[in-house]
């Protein structure tokens, strides 16, 4: 079939979105679905021509399951073959919330900063001065910023928003910062510490995060990306959970997969979309959570 065929098939199909027929609307559902990504630019000009309410709510519903199921398709192979990548991890979720986001205008601005975070580093440097110079990059020469404790728009969760708007909450500056420094080859690592997300600095690269005792054995010291890199002992994060009255447990304390800690912010978000009653937000969070688990499990 020719392009223009494919384009006119495409518009004879959105022709019939207004069917009050339900079975001839959920096959031409289907057809389009069927059809991926490649029919969005045409369903997009659709939309913005078509008065009829429904029928643009109907294509606003396909363009979202056609983008949403690569976005789990695109997380699941993440997680099979590249979480040790955080950077791509992250810029699948950032498909999610922004779609149409000039993803090369961020991949830009995040390897100008991991290759000014290099220049900055010297083999003769301890690992608190190679810390030191990555928070020179990130908050002094980026202006990397906190949105405010009180600030619970899932927006400030994404990599995109992140680095146009230059401010982020715990979660995404921690993310950040944690794939600036993996791609920088320092030994630094996710802690799963509840929706208060900090990192670890570890004596050297880790490569099971089985082994309870290694990795205790592991820790140096902690640093918090959302107050600028400052670092930290074992002793703030204990005062923490009983200021929150969270049970201590292990995991609060120890270094993390690049898998966990994507669960971890999955349901952080997750949570946010559920403050804001937003259904079906929260239900394609509990779908890629139950993707990103049950990959885990079978590891």
């Amino acid at each position: 079939m020719s392009d223009r065929e494919s384009y006119n098939e495409v518009k004879a199909l959105i022709a019939l979105l207004d069917d009050t027929d339900q079975e001839v609307f959920q096959h031409v559902s289907e057809k389009l679905f069927s059809m991926g990504p490649a029919v969005i630019e045409v369903l997009e000009d659709a939309y913005t021509s078509i008065p009829d309410q429904l029928t643009q709510e109907r294509i606003e519903n396909i363009i979202h399951s056609i983008q949403f199921s690569e976005v789990k398709q695109e997380l699941l192979n993440w997680a099979k073959q590249e979480s040790d990548d955080m950077i791509k991890g992250m810029m699948i979720m950032n498909r999610y919330q922004f779609p149409l986001m000039d993803e090369d205008v961020v991949m830009g601005t995040i390897q100008k900063l991991i290759k000014d975070a290099w220049l900055g580093l010297n083999m003769y440097q301890s690992p608190l001065e190679q810390i030191d110079a990555v928070n020179q990059v990130i908050f002094g020469q980026f202006g990397l910023r906190g949105s405010g404790y009180n600030d619970d728009e899932p927006r400030h969760s994404f990599l995109g928003s992140l680095i146009t708007s230059q401010k982020g909450n715990p979660f995404s500056i921690g993310l950040l910062y944690l794939a600036i420094c993996q791609q920088l080859d320092l030994p630094v690592y996710g802690v799963c510490l509840r929706s208060h997300f900090v990192l670890v600095r570890s004596h050297e690269t880790i490569y099971n995060f089985e082994d309870v005792t290694d990795l205790r054995d592991q820790v140096l010291f902690y640093i918090n990306p959302y107050n600028k890199g400052l670092t930290f002992g074992e002793r703030e994060i204990r005062n923490y959970l009983k200021k929150a009255s969270i049970e201590q447990d292990e995991k609060y304390f120890l270094p993390a997969s690049n898998l966990s800690v994507m669960i971890e912010f999955l349901y952080f978000v997750l949570e946010q979309y559920e403050r804001q009653s937003s259904e079906w937000k929260s239900g394609d969070l509990k779908e890629l959570i139950s993707i990103l688990e049950k990959e885990q499990s079978e590891l």
